[in-house]
């Protein structure tokens, strides 16, 4: 035993008397994270206390890293335990993030405490700015000049959407994005057509709204006030011109310039009812007393200072029935007509209360231009009656019928004369159309070329390239001069050959020509009535209204007839 002590006896020697644990310091907290936004306050400072473990042994600070000078410690010197203020100057740095190194060393201590510090800098959220906060505008015009304004950004890219909160004004483009440096300019348009004159204007505004990104505005407001003054009307047409004395109350549509909500039509200091129809359209109500005697009703529009009034229009109370306008009776146009065309005819009273058809009563093979006692002369020669009606009379334009503006028309039975005019012009072809409104779907046959078939063309039938398609029209006008009496000529089957119009009309369907290859008149039908079979171009544009027109001579036929081509 004595041995094995004597044989430790070294170690134990070599062991300090008294020996002490190290020294430690403790930070709180032990990193620093600070965050600027530009342009804004300076981010408060922190604070930062060191304790030692035993003992209060000087200490020092030094800061350490790249570009460190926006970072200050205090106090940088003195005895632990310490509380240091931690401060950063983000002043003229660019956006970012930025470390640095708090440093602490104490007397004794061999290694140093080390503090992190991030500062974060992001720049400001970009504000959407406007131009003009207020816009004017004034009418008449109805429509006045647009007005601008234009969006910045006072930073980053801001999309944004723009509403105008008023039916009278649009804003030019709805959306968009503005970018730093490229302003977009808005355009606003007020338009006075659904608005009545108003001696104080009319308010409204124009929403400009951020979207998607964050801004440090979110909307911006434009205000806008509407100033309507009323114009002087005019009057370029009324509709009808004229009934039959003692009429109910009678309801006239007047066309012209200068209408809004507070105009009034009148009649002498009678004011009528009426419906503003649009800017150029009113409807007026003409009241029974104002009816009972025959004579001329002078109309004006009023409006509102400073428009006044317009010029007078005037209107007949007739005591015969009067033609109040002729149209194509395929394609419904008002305009001249041609000889040889059937034709429609509008008015009050001037036909039969119950309605006569189209008769051949002697079997001459001409239709009847005498039917239920009523007679039709154009140009004072009989017409062949098709159809008569209380308010409607469709005839055939005379061949014999002098061209020219003016033309009389009379339709008489026994004392009752209705009269009327209209202009007659070598040619003005109208499409016949299924529905008769003179515009859709024409009335037109299929013939397929592939399995020699007829069908009605419609959705269930349409036709195909190549095959054949049959249109029919009036008012292709005096063509077949071969026929000596042609006014009222029923094509018999007998007639052969059929005459044919030379040069042949020009088809174009789907926006290519056709080629014709019959365009002649109907068997069993009126010579006025043209059939045309013309085959379907390859190149022809399909679908379920496919355009079709024909010209003859230097007129076309009305637009907006269709065919179905798959």
């Amino acid at each position: 035993m004595k041995s094995l002590l004597l044989s430790f006896a070294p170690l134990l020697l070599m062991l300090p008397v008294g020996a002490q644990p190290a020294v430690t310091l403790t930070p709180s907290p032990t990193s620093l994270a600070f965050s600027y936004t530009i342009g804004s306050t300076l981010p408060a400072s922190q604070a930062v206390s060191v304790r030692a473990s035993s003992g209060t042994p000087a200490y020092s600070v030094t800061i350490t890293g790249s570009n460190v000078q926006w970072l200050t410690t205090s106090p940088d010197t003195g005895n632990i335990p310490a509380n240091l203020t931690v401060r950063v100057n983000p002043t003229s740095l660019a956006i970012g993030t930025y470390q640095a190194t708090i440093n602490f060393t104490a007397t004794g201590i061999a290694n140093p405490l080390r503090i992190s510090v991030t500062l974060v800098i992001v720049n400001a959220l970009p504000t959407l700015s406007v131009s003009a906060p207020t816009l004017a505008f004034n009418a008449p015009p109805a429509r006045p000049a647009p007005q601008t304004f234009r969006l910045t950004t006072t930073g980053g890219p801001i999309p944004f959407t723009v509403v105008s909160g008023s039916a009278w004004m649009t804003v030019t483009p709805s959306t968009g994005v503005v970018l730093p440096g490229a302003p977009v300019t808005i355009s606003a348009q007020a338009d006075s057509t659904s608005l009545g004159v108003s001696a104080t204007p009319y308010s409204g505004k124009i929403t400009i709204t951020a979207t998607s990104v964050p801004a440090a505005n979110k909307t911006q407001v434009v205000s806008v006030t509407f100033l309507v003054n009323s114009l002087q009307p005019t009057i370029t047409s009324i509709w009808p011109a004229s009934v039959l004395v003692n009429t109910p109350a009678a309801t006239v549509t007047v066309r012209g310039t200068g209408f809004y909500t507070a105009s009034v039509v009148m009649i002498g200091s009678q004011s009528l009812v009426t419906t503003v129809v649009s800017s150029t359209i009113v409807m007026a109500t003409i009241p029974p007393v104002l009816l009972t005697t025959p004579g001329t009703l002078n109309f004006f529009v009023t409006n509102p200072p400073p428009g006044g009034s317009s010029p007078t229009v005037a209107f007949q109370v007739t005591s015969a029935p009067v033609v109040q306008v002729t149209t194509n009776s395929a394609s419904g146009s008002s305009g001249a007509v041609s000889p040889g065309e059937i034709v429609t005819m509008f008015g009050q009273g001037i036909g039969p209360v119950a309605p006569f058809a189209m008769q051949d009563a002697n079997n001459d093979g001409f239709v009847d231009s005498t039917v239920g006692g009523y007679t039709v002369t154009i140009d004072t020669f009989p017409a062949p009656i098709l159809y008569l009606s209380q308010n409607q009379v469709t005839v055939q334009v005379p061949y014999e019928a002098s061209q020219g503006a003016g033309i009389n028309v009379q339709i008489t039975n026994g004392t009752m004369v209705a009269t009327g005019t209209l202009t007659i012009a070598p040619t003005a072809p109208g499409i016949f159309t299924l529905d008769g409104s003179g515009a859709g779907q024409a009335a037109a046959i299929n013939f397929s070329a592939a399995n020699q078939t007829y069908s009605l063309n419609g959705s269930t039938s349409p036709a195909k390239a190549n095959d054949t398609i049959t249109l029919y029209l009036t008012g292709e006008g005096d063509f077949a001069t071969s026929i000596p009496v042609r006014t009222g000529f029923l094509i018999p089957s007998t007639l052969t050959p059929l005459p044919q119009m030379t040069p042949l009309p020009i088809v174009t369907i789907g926006g290519q020509p056709a080629t014709v290859t019959f365009s002649g008149p109907v068997v069993g039908s009126l010579l006025g009535i043209l059939q045309i079979n013309a085959t379907i171009p390859a190149g022809s544009t399909t679908g379920a209204a496919v355009p079709v027109s024909i010209a003859i001579g230097n007129l076309t036929t009305q637009t907006g007839v269709t065919l179905v081509v798959k």
